[in-house]
Order: structure tokens, then C-alpha cells, then sequence
């Protein structure tokens, strides 16, 4: 094993202590606030990630007595940064070894973390000088740990060289991962994010008339994962108007001419990845986002990359990870449409997925809340789902037709559910702000209502055959027109209860969260053939 060749260090006694942020300053100077990514980048453990706050008290405490010395990480295991350390001034140590109090830690965990939702996550413990890699008898510990902890997915040990031992104080990361035989130990860079980031557009005029719309210092701490972003462009850069600080953009394609007219991009763009185009100006309106893009499939991206992808800090982060993260599934392919509520499932996440119908006629959104909503995508869409998996339909419908202001109709629509989840959902910022008693009173109302049709064409009914508008208006003043009106449709779990076999994918529970975690493999397996008269990509 080589060593890490990312550790924190200063180089003299006095340095450290009157120059602790150097090296936090490193970690958060990121080369670019776009971050491109392959499966490649995504494959392993990732990195160790703890606020600035840990970083000192290991620094001021290990780090500045004599080995060996050690102490408990925590954190949530979700999104795997360390945000709590407890110095274990109890333990059992020698010039050679380090023995927890396993009964202190055991009783601090019991009693004052995990009442907080505070998860084990490893310990830090120093070695003596030249040695910075982990020990045969820490690998035996990390063994006993993982096999105690079934839930826990990997065992952090960063070993601090200390400045009694060696001048300098530097931290060295390890994780610990199972394995058929014993655990699996790799050195990770180290990544250091503050503990408060707060609301970064304080200050800035170019957000002030927003400041009672939307939390700011809540979305800034929200991540969107768009899985095709084509006609999701404008949406993307409406959200960064609205703060959002964190986005991952998938989609493999590039901009091509014809995509001018039905999607907001410019000529400028075209031969461009599509990531890129939507990365910069999602930047250009809000300099204190990070972005990360794929250009790949959803399919080349495992169930773990895409983990990763959703809860934990992103490789460019500026916080310590996303208080919510909704995974939005924008593409026409019915396939990748139906992983992205897969995965929400299995991650536990919020779910939002849109199409415009052919010409731009309607639109439809649909989402999915774990511990709000009853029904997921696949309970919502049952019917396209059957006809997909059971008789072999395909989408054959192009944005051939469609208007630009269509995309930008349901661009609209898909914003107000997004700010209804947001608000709606997290314990983070200003819970007196006005935008949360607006968005969650809008998300307590629809809560159940999670279709959501825009009849774009007045004459829908004869165009595509979709009747339940003129059914929700029956009996409405035959002399006006009612046109661009939405639908909030009522949905059930597809189970024996509303006549149907219970949903493959929730169960037909009514509890989205007992999903969490209950999928070998998200992928499904297309059959082949005929069309459905939904789509064009969003």
C-alpha cells in the first residue's frame, strides 16, 4: 500500500497553531467549481471528508501530544463526513499502542450521539514518527467493527503523525472496506469543508430581491441530480437563480443544431457536451454553486456510484453534503426514467420526472417524497409501465413540433415542486422564513395529487385524446375558453386495495421509506417493440 499523498501538514509547533487554517485553505481552494467525473472517478471508497471544526480538535489534541493517542469520529453514515470528534482521553495507550475505552465511547454513543443521529464513523488515532499507515492490529479492529455493524458500508482511520513526534502535524486517511476474507484498506485523499457553510449570498445584490421567495441559506445546502438535461436547461438555470448550491448533470449527448429551437441553449453550444453548456451557465448565475457532470448513460453509473453521486460530498464540495437531495429524471428514454425512481427508492430520496406530450401539447410531472407521498413513479404511471414492460411499447414521440414555450411551461411547473420539496422537507435554515410556510402549505396540500397534467392545447381531448380535463371542467361557462390550466390528480399505491397486483418497485405499502435499501440492482431489463404518445425529453 502506498501512502497517502494527500495529508494536512504544517511544519513547525508554533506554525500550527497560529496557522491552522493553511491547510484547510488547500482543501477548499478547488481548481474549478465544475467538476467533470467518470464511472472511474466514482469507483472506490471516496474520500475522508470532515468539517474544519474535527480538523482542528484532532490537530489541537492527538496532534499535539505524544503518540499514540486517539479518538471517535461520527457523523451520518448517509453522507459519510465527519462532523463530530470525541478525544479519548481514557484510552489505553503506549508508545506503540492504542486501546479505545470502549466503554466511554460505547456510553457516549448511547447516550448523546446517536439520540442526535449521530453514526459511528471510524477513529483517528496517532503512530509514531514514520510510520503513517495503519497497523496488522488496526486492520483486526476494523475487521471486528464492520462484522459488529452490518449497516455500516466503511470504517474511516486516519493516522495522525504528531508535532511532539515529528514537528509537523499530518493527518493520513485510510478507509476500511468489507471484503469476502478480512477488510480492505485504502488510502483517500482528504477533503476539509466547513462545518456552518450559512447563506453564501449574503451580501450579494444579484440575490436581494429573492431574499423572502426562497431560503436561501437552505438551498444553497440542497443538491439537484438531473438525469437529462436537454429541455431541463432553463430549469436548471432557474434553480440557481433560486440558490441552489449543488448540481449533478448526466447525459451523454452533445448540443446539436436542431436543439436550438426546442431547447434554451445557443449555436454557441452546439458540439458541446450538453453538461458543459448547462455547467456554465447554471455558474453564470450563481458563482457560489458547485457543479459535477457525467457524460455518460444513467446505465454506466452502478447503483453505488450513483450513491455516492446523491448523499455524498461532491469532489469540488463546499459543505458538508446536501441537506435534501431530490434525483430528477429528464429524458425521453422510459428506461432511464424508470431507474431514476428506482434509485429514489433505494436511496431514499425525492423523485421528481417530467415529459412534454408530442407537439408540446401538455406536460406532465411526477414525484415522489418518502414519508409524504403514498404512490411512487411507477404506482403514478402504472398504465405506461404496463404497456412498456407487458406489450412491448416503445416511445417513438420526438420534440418534432413541439414549441420552446412548452418546455418552458413545464420548466415552470417542475420549479414549484422542487421549491415545494425543498422548503417543505428539510430542518435546515430559517424555519420563521416566509418561502417555508408558502411551499410547505403547498406541498401538505398536493401531497397526495402527485400528477401533475398542464393542458397546453385547449383541444387536447381531440388532438391526444386526453379527456380528464373536460371531465374536471363538466358544467364550467361554455362561453370562455379555459386553456394552460394544471391538473394535481390524485394517486394511490397500485396494490389489492385499488385492483391491482402490489407495486414492484414500493411494494404498494403506502410508506415510501420501508424502500430504502431493498433493491439487489436498480436496472430493468427492456422487453421490445410498438409506441406510446407520450414524451419528448426534459
Amino acid at each position: 500500500m502506498t501512502l497517502a499523498r494527500t495529508a494536512l501538514s504544517f511544519m513547525t509547533r508554533p506554525q500550527a497553531l497560529a496557522e491552522l487554517f493553511l491547510g484547510r485553505a488547500l482543501a477548499l481552494s478547488p481548481p474549478s467549481r465544475y467538476r467533470r467525473m467518470t464511472p472511474g472517478d466514482l469507483r472506490g471508497p471516496g474520500p475522508l471528508v470532515l468539517t474544519d471544526q474535527v480538523h482542528d480538535q484532532i490537530a489541537r489534541t492527538i496532534g499535539d501530544m505524544s503518540a499514540e493517542q486517539g479518538g471517535m469520529l461520527g457523523g451520518r453514515r448517509r453522507t459519510g463526513t465527519v462532523t463530530h470528534f470525541a478525544f479519548d482521553g481514557s484510552a489505553r495507550c503506549s508508545f506503540a499502542t492504542y486501546t479505545p475505552d470502549r466503554a466511554t465511547l460505547n456510553q457516549l454513543l448511547r447516550e448523546e450521539w446517536n439520540p442526535q443521529d449521530v453514526d459511528l464513523l471510524g477513529f483517528a488515532h496517532s503512530h509514531p514518527t514514520g510510520s503513517s499507515r495503519p497497523s496488522h492490529g488496526d486492520l483486526i479492529y476494523a475487521d471486528r467493527i464492520l462484522a459488529a455493524i452490518p449497516a455500516m458500508d466503511r470504517l474511516v482511520l486516519p493516522i495522525v503523525q504528531t508535532i511532539p513526534g515529528s514537528g509537523n502535524f499530518g493527518l493520513y486517511a485510510y478507509v476500511a472496506t468489507r471484503t469476502t476474507g478480512t477488510a480492505q484498506i485504502d488510502d483517500v485523499p482528504v477533503m476539509v469543508v466547513p462545518a456552518e457553510p450559512g447563506d453564501p449570498t449574503v451580501g450579494d445584490a444579484g440575490f436581494d430581491r429573492v431574499r423572502d421567495a426562497y431560503d436561501l441559506a437552505l438551498t444553497a445546502r440542497a443538491r439537484l441530480v438531473l438525469v437529462g438535461v436537454g429541455g431541463a436547461a432553463g430549469f436548471a438555470e432557474s434553480m440557481a437563480r433560486a440558490g441552489v448550491g449543488e448540481f449533478v448533470l448526466i447525459d451523454p449527448d452533445v448540443v446539436e443544431l436542431p436543439n436550438v429551437g426546442t431547447q434554451q441553449v445557443y449555436r454557441s453550444d452546439v458540439g458541446r457536451p450538453k453538461i458543459d453548456a448547462v455547467a456554465g451557465r447554471i455558474l453564470d448565475v450563481n458563482p457560489y454553486a458547485r457543479v459535477v457532470g457525467a457524460q455518460v448513460s444513467l446505465d454506466a453509473l452502478s447503483d453505488d456510484m450513483v450513491r455516492r453521486l446523491v448523499h455524498r460530498p461532491l469532489a469540488n464540495s463546499a459543505t458538508p453534503g446536501p441537506v435534501t437531495t431530490v434525483l430528477c429524471g429528464f429524458t425521453d428514454d422510459f428506461w432511464a426514467q424508470a431507474r431514476v425512481n428506482r434509485l429514489a427508492l433505494h436511496l431514499g430520496v425525492p423523485m421528481l420526472a417530467a415529459q412534454v406530450y408530442r407537439e408540446g401539447r401538455g406536460a406532465e410531472v411526477s414525484f415522489s417524497v418518502p414519508g409524504v407521498t403514498r404512490a411512487c413513479g411507477r404506482c403514478v404511471l402504472g398504465p405506461r409501465y404496463r404497456a412498456f414492460l407487458e406489450r412491448g411499447y416503445r416511445n417513438t414521440v420526438s420534440s418534432h413540433g413541439t414549441p420552446l414555450w412548452a418546455t418552458e411551461r413545464l420548466n415552470a411547473l417542475k420549479a414549484e415542486v422542487i421549491l415545494a420539496i425543498l422548503h417543505g422537507t428539510a430542518g435546515y435554515g430559517d424555519a420563521g422564513h416566509p418561502a417555508r410556510a408558502r411551499y410547505s402549505s403547498l406541498l401538505e396540500r398536493v401531497a397526495a395529487r402527485n400528477l401533475v397534467v398542464a393542458r397546453l392545447d385547449p383541444d387536447m381531448a381531440e388532438t391526444l385524446g386526453v379527456t380528464m380535463f373536460d371531465k374536471a371542467l363538466a358544467g364550467a361557462d361554455g362561453e370562455r375558453i379555459v386553456a394552460d390550466e394544471t391538473l394535481w390528480l390524485p394517486q394511490d399505491p397500485e396494490g389489492p386495495e385499488t385492483g391491482f397486483e402490489p407495486c414492484p418497485d414500493c411494494k404498494g405499502t403506502g410508506d415510501l421509506t420501508l424502500c430504502q435499501g431493498t433493491f439487489t440492482d436498480t436496472r430493468l431489463s427492456p422487453p421490445a417493440v410498438v409506441e406510446l404518445e407520450t414524451a419528448g425529453g426534459n
